[in-house]
């Protein structure tokens, strides 16, 4: 069973360093490490490329957005399950080893850890045992950084691009609940999420009315309780 890491990457040249590391550094190795970089207008494409050596997959895009830049990593990993960091965040160093683990005892489609916040926040986030498409109905219960099938995400053609300003991890949960898919959750912590003044959650939060309208139009069978609870971070 092979696991690729995807991180998506702009203008993140302050801390995409630790990002890479974070993932070069795993207790088991990762079968791939793909950066995207969407256009980065400061130096992070030139970091990146300096891990190439160090076997680490660069592609450049022009800037397309998060979605996008996710996808672009799904039509070029080669690994059975797809492990996303953002460019800001990081693993702790047995992320892949208990991963895989747990995809080898489920087989699920989706397999969720749990994290900690760091930066301007430090609390830690332990996720729900066994969520279902009801728990989602009023927001978010996983993070983003989550591990996939790839030939699920191309069952539903990846993140939405409708999703351009915001909760594409959201929108893809309930995509892949309705079609049956099965989410595992590990009440560990595997990953640390940067909370910063200025972040993607922020700006995504003040498109909320929208963002909730758009999922309602995706999927109107859910009923959705708009605007309760805004997702998790990313």
């Amino acid at each position: 069973m092979k696991i690729s890491i995807i991180i998506p990457s702009y203008n993140q040249s302050q801390y995409l360093n630790s990002a890479i590391a974070s993932v070069l550094d795993q207790t088991v190795k990762a079968h791939e490490i793909i950066v995207i970089d969407d256009g980065s207008q400061d130096n992070s494409l030139e970091i990146a490329r300096s891990y190439e050596g160090l076997g680490v997959k660069v592609i450049s895009q022009v800037n397309k957005g998060l979605p996008s830049a996710r996808n672009t990593g799904i039509m070029n990993a080669t690994g059975d399950y797809l492990l996303f960091l953002d460019s800001d965040d990081m693993l702790l160093e047995n992320a892949i080893e208990k991963i895989t683990e747990i995809v080898e005892k489920t087989n699920a489609d989706i397999i969720s850890p749990s994290f900690k916040c760091f930066g301007l926040a430090q609390n830690e986030i332990i996720l729900m045992e066994n969520p279902t498409i009801e728990d989602f109905k009023t927001g978010n219960r996983v993070g983003y950084c989550s591990c996939i099938k790839r030939e699920t995400l191309l069952e539903v053609g990846g993140y939405s691009p409708k999703m351009w300003c915001g909760w594409e991890d959201f929108h893809l949960w309930l995509n892949l609940l309705l079609r049956d898919k099965t989410i595992k959750t590990i009440q560990e912590v595997l990953w640390l999420y940067r909370v910063k003044e200025n972040s993607m959650i922020q700006e995504a939060n003040k498109h909320a009315d929208e963002l909730w309208g758009q999922i309602s139009k995706d999927f109107p069978q859910l009923n959705l309780q708009l605007g309760l609870k805004t997702p998790l971070p990313k």
